[in-house]
C-alpha cells in the first residue's frame, strides 16, 4: 500500500514555534479583524448614503415633473391669472370685494 502513495517518502516534523512567530501571527489576526470591521462600517455608511441619494433623486424627479407641468401650463389664461394674483399681487378689475361689517 505504501508503494501506491506518492507522498509516502515525505515526513512531517512538527516543532514548537517561537514566541515571536506567535506574536506576529496574533498581530496579523488582530489587524485583519480590525480591517474587516472598518470595511463593514464603511460599507454600511456607503449604503446609507446611497439610500439618501436615491431619496433625493426621487424628490428631484417629482419636482422636475411639477416644473414641467407648470411650464406646459404657462400659456393658459388660468396660469396668467394665477401668477398675476399670487406672485404679483394684481387683481382682475372686474373683481368685487366684500368686507363683512360688525
Amino acid at each position: 500500500m505504501a508503494k501506491n502513495n506518492p507522498f509516502s517518502h515525505i515526513r512531517l516534523v512538527y516543532r514548537r514555534s517561537s514566541t515571536l512567530v506567535k506574536c506576529v501571527v496574533l498581530m496579523a489576526i488582530v489587524l485583519s479583524t480590525v480591517a474587516l470591521i472598518a470595511l463593514r462600517i464603511s460599507i454600511q455608511s456607503a449604503r446609507k448614503d446611497q439610500a439618501d441619494l436615491q431619496l433625493q433623486a426621487a424628490q428631484l424627479q417629482q419636482e422636475n415633473r411639477n416644473l414641467a407641468k407648470q411650464i406646459a401650463e404657462l400659456g393658459t389664461v388660468e396660469s396668467v391669472k394665477r401668477i398675476a394674483t399670487l406672485e404679483l399681487g394684481l387683481v382682475d378689475p372686474d373683481t368685487q370685494f366684500f368686507t363683512p361689517s360688525n
